[in-house]
Formats: C-alpha cells, sequence, structure tokens
C-alpha cells in the first residue's frame, strides 16, 4: 500500500497517470509504441495480463533502457528483448525495473491506522529513487501541508540506500530493507 499511495500522491501532485502505456517511459524505445496490452503501473512496475481465453503463458515485451526482474521468480532479464513467461490462471506476469525501491506495509484494518513500513525490497542492478508519502490517511490536512515525505535513494555501485526527509520506519535498516539480486 505504500507504494501505491506514493504513487496517488505524485497524480495528485502532477496530473500523471501511474497506471500508463510503456511509450511514457520508454520513448526511446520505438517497440512500445503499439503494444497496447502491457502497462507501467508506477515506474517500478510492468503489467502484462493475460488477454487470450485459456492461455497459460504469453510473451512480454520489456523495454530497452532497463533491466528487469520477474516479480514471482525474481529471474533477471535484460530489457529490449521479449520473453515467454507462465501464466497460471492465478499469476499476473508482473516485472519490477532494476533499480526499484518498493516499500510494502504492515496489515492495517482501515485507514484510521497508521501504515508503518514492514519492509523494503531493492531490485539492484541499477541506481533508483523514490518518494515515500504518508498523510494521516483520513483527514484534509494534507492541504495544508501536513504530510510526511521521504526521499530514497539507492546507491547500486555501493550497494547502500539513502534516506532523506522524515523518518519512515523506527526499526534499524537491517531489520526492513532486503536486497533481491540477479
Amino acid at each position: 500500500m505504500p507504494y501505491i499511495y506514493s504513487l496517488a500522491d505524485k497524480t495528485y501532485e502532477t496530473g500523471a497517470p501511474f497506471m500508463r502505456a510503456l511509450f511514457m517511459d520508454f520513448p526511446n524505445d520505438p517497440k512500445v509504441a503499439d503494444l497496447g496490452d502491457e502497462y507501467m503501473f508506477g515506474p517500478s512496475f510492468l503489467v502484462a495480463p493475460v488477454t487470450d481465453q485459456g492461455a497459460t503463458s504469453r510473451k512480454v515485451y520489456l523495454p530497452a533502457g532497463a533491466d528487469w526482474y520477474n516479480y514471482w521468480t525474481k529471474e533477471w532479464i535484460h530489457g529490449g528483448q521479449e520473453t515467454r513467461v507462465k501464466a497460471p490462471i492465478d499469476t499476473l506476469p508482473l516485472f519490477v525495473r532494476a533499480g526499484s525501491i518498493i516499500p510494502f506495509g504492515e496489515a492495517i484494518e482501515s485507514t484510521n491506522e497508521t501504515q508503518k513500513i514492514a519492509k523494503i525490497l531493492i531490485y539492484t542492478g541499477a541506481e533508483g529513487d523514490t518518494t515515500l508519502y504518508q498523510d494521516d490517511g483520513v483527514t484534509y490536512a494534507y492541504e495544508k501541508g501536513d504530510t510526511s515525505v521521504t526521499h530514497l535513494h539507492w546507491d547500486d555501485s555501493i550497494q547502500r540506500l539513502k534516506h532523506t526527509g522524515a523518518q519512515a520506519w523506527t526499526q534499524p535498516d537491517s531489520a526492513i530493507i532486503e536486497l533481491v539480486k540477479p
């Protein structure tokens, strides 16, 4: 939920959709111009729904300009190529861009509860940045600036996460940060 909530804030601030065609993120890859059955969900996730009845696999084009991880298997795949993936009825083909920083929240019952960060997955292989946004989830106080913003930067060369701004978690970094590596 923290990833989606932060995307919603970016949409609120900029008007940019968080579910968008691949050409918006990869304008220099001509192969994505006419791809109508894959999309980005924020800057990190490439979603490739199965649209053929009864299909249990599908081809997915992974845009050039990034390397990718299969979300389910953690397989590392270079961008700019097509790959065939298994797609049983209960598994949506989903890929994560290398360099992505994905925060996961603890389980909560409603927005009346504060969403705490349970873990942060970092998909190594590239530099990465993200902004983690939080507000009280209940009132319109965010309109007056009553928010919490944490900027996260992954430095892939030294394998270190740097965070600035509001404190987003209280546990030691080593307790919640998990690296996904090729």
